[in-house]
């Protein structure tokens, strides 16, 4: 079975030769925004680890034929009604690791939204990363490693998976779907070029939380509403994964904006604005308040439309 991962060539060629030459790592971090593929991947490893036979995953193997469902592949998530893994659920996936596999000669450990591992739980992971067993693979799930441990990330390979260029996108899409074209391009233009995020609009599926709020936030900075742009910001005070999505949001609208109209008297205002959010987003790979970094937009943003 061959792995298209679109817009990361490098990504399936690694993959690819570090499967046929059996050199996988112990742990890797698999880390992108949400429809750029991660779970695809993460399982596409998970089926190749567990397969029979030497091109794997074959895909016909009595192990592949199982698929997710496989004894020997098992996923960490938040409980439901939980945002956080807990670390008894860490503790027990830790003695899981050291028992011998059920029916292949490895197994595979999926950890998802490993970004709501909090300090106590990550602790308690690093210790089966820093001495793992030999028949063991762990796969973390993040939409960014920012919230990690730089102890649990030196003990990864990380995988960034970027967003494809609209023609590469436009092409998958194409030759998956019976979409027509302009409806397409227009999926793409409102998910960024993110391909599950264009699937999901083609399907009627409301746009994200982040992206609606990142529209309303632009067009209260284009009305000098510092009211507004506090406002949507609000729901995002508490989770860094939103708030990261939201600031990727905003990026890419108001380059948008700028790309639409760029003799419009505004795009002085957008462009000092599309370089705020590329310096406050930095912040988010420390530990800053949320409140106050939004504090900070808001306040920084009324003093770029006062400067048209």
């Amino acid at each position: 079975m061959s792995f298209p991962l679109v817009g990361n060539n490098s990504i399936n060629t690694s993959i690819t030769n570090a499967l046929k030459e059996h050199r996988l790592p112990h742990a890797i971090l698999i880390e992108g925004e949400k429809g750029n593929g991660k779970h695809t991947l993460a399982f596409y490893l998970a089926r190749a680890i567990v397969c029979d036979n030497e091109n794997a995953p074959c895909g016909k193997c009595r192990n592949c034929a199982m698929g997710i469902n496989h004894p020997d592949i098992s996923v960490t998530a938040p409980e439901e009604n939980k945002k956080n893994i807990s670390v008894s659920q860490v503790r027990e996936l830790k003695n899981e690791a050291y028992i011998k596999p059920h029916m292949a000669s490895r197994r595979v450990f999926i950890i998802d939204f490993a970004d709501t591992l909090n300090e106590q739980s990550q602790n308690a992971l690093l210790k089966v990363l820093e001495e793992p067993p030999v028949s063991s693979l762990f796969i973390l799930i993040a939409e960014s490693k920012a919230s990690l441990l730089e102890t649990i990330i030196s003990r990864c390979v990380v995988l960034t998976l970027n967003t494809p260029e609209k023609s590469q996108a436009l092409e998958y899409i194409k030759s998956s779907t019976k979409y027509p074209d302009n409806e397409i391009l227009e999926a793409l233009i409102n998910s960024r070029n993110n391909i599950g995020k264009a699937l999901d609009f083609l399907a009627g599926k409301a746009d994200s939380k982040t992206s609606v709020a990142a529209k309303e936030f632009l067009e209260c900075f284009l009305r000098d509403d510092a009211f507004g742009m506090l406002t949507a910001t609000a729901p995002f005070e508490k989770s860094r994964i939103e708030t990261d999505s939201f600031f990727k949001d905003l990026k890419y609208f108001t380059a948008e904006r700028l790309k639409q109209n760029p003799k419009d008297y505004r795009a002085v205002s957008l462009s000092k604005l599309y370089s705020l959010l590329c310096e406050l987003e930095k912040s988010l790979i420390t530990n800053i308040n949320l409140s106050l970094l939004f504090c900070t937009l808001t306040s920084r943003a009324e003093q770029i439309t006062g400067i048209k």
